[in-house]
């Protein structure tokens, strides 16, 4: 079994939201995408809605709709009714995104939120966040810990060097509802000069998080279409990079097969 967790599908003339960071000229569909799950073996895949896209849920949902083998990972507004998500869930999401870069620190302790957490918590569903290492993860997390909701993690954190204090701090949650997802590698705040040492960075990181994390707790994601990096990264080479990520071939299966599996209820 082989599961990508983490993938985008829009169309260039979908409306996005005022003041995204990335506003795409072109289309990425969920055929194309399929087609690169069928070439590499993929079976199973998880979309996630991408942060211009908004709260408007529709185009993702509309793409896996009956299709047991695909599964989303929505964005939603923070006062969204528990009836809303529960329809949601009932349409293919399995987790909310909260897309937090370069955003003002968010405090997860608002009335509003403590409400989504709790429904989140209550529909069995799942927190991914994106934000990095360096920019308030950390207190984020210990609060949303408090929600008994399994965490993930985009992109290994996005880590800047690995002597970091906050790379030590977050090694000490050691958390079985933390998860990482080994993805976009070149999103990392390591400032390297080429993808190999934006690899041999990433599979640094891999390496120190699983000494204090379970193997359980990582998944792969091939981040296609790679936004903003579409001339540095394509599906073949995400796929390559994970193979030099994680050396070993029965941790890549686990990875693939296993965690995922157990992480997204396929």
């Amino acid at each position: 079994m082989k599961i990508d967790t983490h993938a985008h599908i829009f169309l260039k003339n979908l409306p996005v939201i005022n003041n995204a960071r990335y506003s795409p000229k072109y289309d990425a569909s969920f055929e194309e995408y399929h087609s690169f799950l069928n070439s590499f073996g993929f079976q199973k895949a998880v979309l996630v809605q991408p942060s211009f896209l908004g709260t408007n849920n529709d185009f993702l949902l509309n793409s896996i709709k009956d299709n047991k083998n695909f599964k989303a990972i929505v964005v939603v507004d923070k006062n969204i009714s528990f009836e809303e998500l529960q329809k949601l869930k009932e349409n293919g999401a399995c987790g909310i995104r909260l897309n937090l870069l370069g955003q003002d620190f968010t405090d997860f302790k608002d009335k509003e939120w403590e409400t989504l957490f709790y429904h989140v918590a209550k529909l069995k569903m799942q927190i991914e966040i994106q934000r990095d290492l360096e920019d308030g993860l950390i207190d984020m997390l210990k609060t949303l810990l408090d929600f008994d909701c399994n965490i993930v993690i985009d992109h290994l954190a996005r880590s800047s060097h690995i002597d970091s204090i906050n790379l030590q701090k977050l090694l000490k949650l050691k958390n079985s509802k933390i998860f990482f997802k080994i993805s976009g590698f070149y999103r990392a705040n390591f400032p390297y000069k080429n993808n190999q040492e934006a690899i041999k960075f990433a599979k640094e990181i891999y390496e120190i998080l699983k000494k204090n994390f379970s193997l359980h707790n990582f998944v792969f994601g091939s981040d296609w279409p790679h936004t903003n990096f579409e001339n540095k990264i394509d599906f073949p080479s995400a796929f390559l990079a994970f193979e030099e990520i994680v050396a070993s071939k029965k941790e890549r299966e686990q990875i693939l097969g296993d965690n995922a599996c157990a992480l997204f209820h396929f």
